[in-house]
C-alpha cells in the first residue's frame, strides 16, 4: 500500500474516532481503541516525508504553518461559534508532527558532529514541549525518533514498540468492579498501545509515495482541521 493510500485509510479511521460523541459510550470506547494506529501511522509517514522531501525546511515550515492556522481557526470557533466547552477543539496533530520532525532534524545534527550537549539539550526541550503542549506528544515524538533511528532495523523497532506498549498497560488498567466497565475505560485510555497497533499498518506500507498531485499533497492539511471543526460544531448544535 502506498503512503497516499495509507493516509486515506487513516483519514477514514480518524473520522470514526471523532464521531464517538454521537454514539453510545461503549461504542465510542471501541471506536477509540480500534483507531489508535491513526496518529502513529501519520507520524511514520511524516518521518518518511522528512526523509524523502526535496526541501526539508519547506516541509517543516509547512507543518508549523498548518499548526498555526489550525490553532487560530480552533480558537475562533471555540470562542465565537461553539457554546458548550465540552465540544471545544483542542486537537492539533500538525504541531505534534512538526515537533517530531524537528526532533529528527536535531538528531541528525547530533550525528553530524553538531555539539552533542547542545543537541541533546534541544532534543530534550522538544520532547518536554511535546509532552505538555502537543496532542499525543508524549507518545508520538518518541515513536518518530525510534522509527527514524531504527528505520533499517524493523524487527528491533517493532520489538521496542511492543515492549513499550506492554510495559505501559498496567498504568491505565483500573478494576472498576465490572469487567465491561473496566474494559471501556481501558479502551478510552488505550493511547499507550498505539506503538504496537501501528505495526501491521507499517508492514502494509510499500515504501512508495503513491499518487502525487496537488490534491493528494494538500488534501490532508485541509481535511484534518475541517472535519474536526465540522464535527464539533454539529455536536455543539445538535447534542
Amino acid at each position: 500500500m502506498t503512503g497516499t493510500a495509507l493516509k486515506f485509510l487513516m483519514a477514514f479511521l480518524m473520522v470514526l474516532d471523532h464521531i464517538g460523541m454521537f454514539v453510545s459510550p461503549h461504542l465510542a470506547a471501541i471506536l477509540h481503541f480500534i483507531t489508535r494506529p491513526v496518529a502513529p501511522v501519520f507520524a511514520y509517514l511524516a518521518m518518511e516525508g522528512y526523509i524523502h522531501t526535496k526541501d526539508r525546511k519547506k516541509y517543516l515550515l509547512r507543518l508549523y504553518i498548518s499548526a498555526a492556522i489550525m490553532f487560530i481557526g480552533s480558537y475562533l470557533i471555540n470562542n465565537f461559534i461553539i457554546s458548550n466547552p465540552e465540544f471545544y477543539i483542542h486537537n492539533n496533530i500538525f504541531f505534534t508532527l512538526a515537533l517530531g520532525v524537528t526532533a529528527l532534524l536535531i538528531y541528525e545534527k547530533i550525528q553530524l558532529n553538531y555539539s552533542k550537549f547542545l543537541g541533546l539539550l534541544m532534543l530534550t526541550t522538544i520532547i518536554v514541549i511535546a509532552m505538555y503542549f502537543a496532542e499525543g506528544g508524549v507518545f508520538i515524538v518518541p515513536f518518530m525518533l525510534i522509527a527514524f533511528v531504527m528505520k533499517d532495523k524493523p524487527k528491533v523497532r517493532n520489538t521496542l514498540f511492543i515492549t513499550l506498549s506492554i510495559i505501559m498497560i498496567p498504568s491505565v488498567w483500573q478494576d472498576l468492579g465490572n469487567f465491561n466497565d473496566s474494559l471501556d475505560l481501558f479502551f478510552q485510555n488505550s493511547d499507550i498501545l498505539m506503538f504496537a497497533m501501528a505495526i501491521p499498518f507499517l508492514y502494509l506500507y510499500n515504501g512508495k509515495r503513491g499518487k502525487n498531485t496537488t490534491f493528494t499533497k494538500y488534501f490532508f492539511y485541509i481535511f484534518y482541521p475541517l472535519h474536526l471543526w465540522i464535527i464539533n460544531i454539529l455536536a455543539d448544535k445538535i447534542l
